[in-house]
């Protein structure tokens, strides 16, 4: 699996940093997460090759989860270092985009950055109806909130 040198994450986020304001400097957020269940460690490695190869520009979660876990909402200017199924950072993100909207609602415009199979919205439909259903534990509608994040890679 390919990945970036954890002195180069390092690295690559204290050069973002330089390029911040001083106020910027002072609210920056960073994280450290993998896509995916956190069951399927596959998964979670075929999602950060994607981010690392520049095809998955965006994430979404059910925004409901972020209250029900006393979770903080992602924001713009958000740095995410990637990890993969066995917790190796593989590269760094930033947040350019956060907003929330109904399932329903995606584009296919939105299901394409995220990257995933065939890129279709009909295949991003599927695949997050299914992840969404288990993490609400069967509590899901197509009416209810996602979060879109969208984000671009640091390198």
């Amino acid at each position: 699996m390919e990945k970036i040198e954890k002195m180069n994450i390092n690295k690559i986020i204290e050069k973002y940093i330089e390029t911040l304001t001083e106020e910027e400097r002072k609210n920056i957020y960073i994280s450290k997460f993998s896509f995916g269940d956190e069951n399927d460690i596959q998964m979670q490695n075929y999602l950060a090759q994607l981010v690392l190869k520049g095809e998955k520009t965006a994430t979404t979660s059910l925004y409901s989860l972020y209250d029900f876990e006393n979770e903080r909402i992602p924001q713009v200017g958000d740095v995410n270092v990637i990890l993969d199924g066995n917790s190796n950072e593989v590269c760094v993100t930033v947040n350019t985009k956060v907003y929330r909207l109904p399932f329903k609602d995606i584009s296919e415009e939105y299901a394409y950055k995220e990257g995933e199979g065939d890129k279709s919205l009909e295949y991003w439909k599927k695949v997050h109806k299914d992840f969404f259903i288990k993490e609400a534990e069967g509590n899901f509608n197509e009416s209810m909130e996602v979060l879109c994040e969208e984000f671009e890679l640091l390198k």
